[in-house]
């Protein structure tokens, strides 16, 4: 007990303890019932099929993320550890391991070191969630509490960077802030030749010029080819709207707002937008108080800025809302481990403090504050948790044992592929490789379905290349009628008039539901088999049409 207290060695650390183990049995339990879909899918298919040239030469220009999550997941993935446990297994470690430290290290009172780790992003969205975002977790967490001695020990807190930048382009981008900042505080606000050499002398510069090297190879990794999905996606929202929603919205959406969803942002004169707008304002104004106070203005002002014209650029989805969050976390950790000698605290609000009328309100207000943020963002994990628990997240593992059970990975099954229509336009997008069945795939040990990646067995994942002429989907007319059909094929394309929906029954619905915060947004996948075969499977019978209710 004596090395655990010395943790914290003012007082003792049982109820640390105890969060600590509430927080990782809570996490397995939701875990176990938690269904992963397609990018958790996908992530680990790629570990199991893709080889390290392939992964670092194609695979990750097409997914946007560098390389180092799938090679974290390889040794587990290639050595037969089932899917679902050798998924679940990493991000546990990661979300726990962050968390663990978060709750003994962090300069917080411990309400707040004991209560955040059960807030949505920390606890569902990167913690029952198994993607790269747990490694960012860890990654900030490592960074907050290296950051006071990041001069005296570079090395390490360079290190924790470094896992920041190896889990998301995101990450890359708020470590080149941050970065930016610190070479600007080694320089004391000013280069002179003098301090050049001396820096060039320093573990600092060694430290950041590997750094530096070691992002410049993840970008190359993840530089998009002209043929990537990821870089024709048309967003909803205009330019200026999503600037607008990264500067005003967005620090709100992180912490108790949700005006973002579905790469939808939520701009109309609403409760929810204008709750949203002022919450965030007002989140801007306290950082800008308390960075100035703290003397930590450019720490805030420079990743954040950056992160945000990135964002706005280039792509930000849903669960990237979380890594503001994470920012604001490692941010406020750095301002209290660094107290500086003196405050620099605005004379208004220093007026505003002692007088005795202002200071009881304002002692009111932060509880109220707080209680609202932290009960907001619990309610959201209770509510994210509890429909995890009941309902299906995605539809993977429901379909894979109807297939498997009724042994149809005997037979040939086609995948629907991608179908949109433009809502502004109505025009019709088509892409014929980004095909649908990615969650089931990952629970068999080869490919079973026979038009995608030409049918090649040992490579199950998803390539995000684009197909707008649906060449690789032709040449599948010389293999015959398919037996199987998942999803809505549009058989026409490929058959003509030979045969159509209408020569298979629907066998078998299953249902997703995408989990936000405290909505659903339910989808369903379709099993249609050939009706000439239904001989060969008289216990098959008609499924219900799906009505999908948003």
């Amino acid at each position: 007990m004596s090395n655990i207290q010395a943790l914290n060695p003012k007082k003792t650390v049982y109820v640390e303890i105890i969060t600590i183990v509430v927080y990782a049995c809570a996490l397995i339990f939701i875990m176990y019932y938690h269904e992963p879909w397609f990018d958790e899918a996908q992530a680990w298919l790629i570990a199991r099929d893709a080889t390290i040239w392939k992964l670092v030469s194609s695979i990750t220009h097409y997914e946007g993320h560098p390389p180092i999550w799938f090679l974290i997941l390889m040794p587990l993935a290639k050595n037969g550890v089932p899917f679902e446990l050798g998924l679940k297994a990493v991000n546990f470690t990661f979300a726990t391991l962050a968390m663990g430290i978060f709750i003994f290290k962090a300069p917080f009172p411990r309400l707040v070191r004991c209560t955040i780790p059960f807030t949505y992003f920390f606890f569902y969205q990167y913690g029952v969630i198994s993607r790269p975002y747990s490694l960012m977790m860890l990654g900030f967490v490592l960074s907050a509490w290296f950051y006071k001695d990041r001069n005296e020990k570079p090395c390490r807190y360079v290190a924790a960077l470094s896992i920041i930048c190896g889990a998301s382009a995101f990450g890359i981008v708020l470590a080149a802030g941050i970065c930016l900042v610190w070479l600007w505080e080694i320089f004391d606000q000013s280069v002179t030749l003098e301090k050049l050499k001396s820096f060039i002398r320093s573990k600092k510069f060694s430290a950041l010029i590997i750094l530096f090297i070691y992002n410049i190879l993840l970008v190359i990794c993840i530089c998009p080819f002209t043929d990537t999905l990821g870089i024709h996606v048309k967003y909803v929202n205009s330019y200026i709207i999503r600037l607008l929603y990264m500067f005003v919205m967005a620090p709100a959406d992180a912490i108790c707002s949700d005006t973002f969803r579905y790469g939808l942002i939520n701009i109309s004169l609403n409760v929810d937008c204008i709750c949203s707008i002022i919450l965030g304002c007002l989140i801007n104004i306290t950082l800008y108080i308390v960075t100035k106070i703290y003397k930590k203005k450019a720490l805030w002002i420079v990743p954040y800025f950056v992160f945000a014209v990135f964002s706005a650029t280039v792509y930000f989805y849903s669960h990237h809302i979380g890594i503001v969050t994470m920012f604001y976390i490692f941010l406020f950790w750095c301002c209290l481990s660094e107290r500086p000698e003196e405050l620099e605290i605005p004379y208004s609000i220093i007026k505003l403090f002692y007088a005795v009328s202002y200071k009881i309100f304002f002692r009111y207000c932060s509880y109220i504050l707080i209680f609202t943020i932290l009960g907001t963002s619990i309610y959201w994990s209770i509510s994210a948790s509890k429909n995890d628990i009941f309902l299906n997240y995605g539809t993977g593992r429901d379909l894979s044992s109807f297939i498997s059970n009724n042994g149809l990975d005997r037979l040939k099954i086609m995948v629907a592929w991608l179908k949109t229509v433009d809502p502004d336009t109505g025009e019709t997008y088509v892409d014929y490789n980004y095909l649908q069945g990615i969650p089931s795939l990952a629970y068999f040990n080869k490919n079973i379905y026979y038009n995608f990646n030409n049918g090649i067995n040992n490579e199950c994942y998803l390539t995000h290349k684009i197909d707008n002429d649906g060449s690789s989907m032709k040449k599948f007319r010389s293999q015959g009628y398919p037996d199987v059909l998942l999803g809505y094929v549009d058989l026409k394309f490929i058959f003509a008039s030979e045969i159509n929906i209408e020569d298979y029954l629907l066998v078998k619905v299953s249902y997703g539901n995408m989990i936000w915060k405290d909505k659903l947004y339910e989808n369903a996948k379709c099993v249609y088999l050939r009706k000439d075969l239904l001989k060969s499977y008289p216990y098959m019978s008609r499924a219900e049409m799906p009505i999908i209710v948003n």
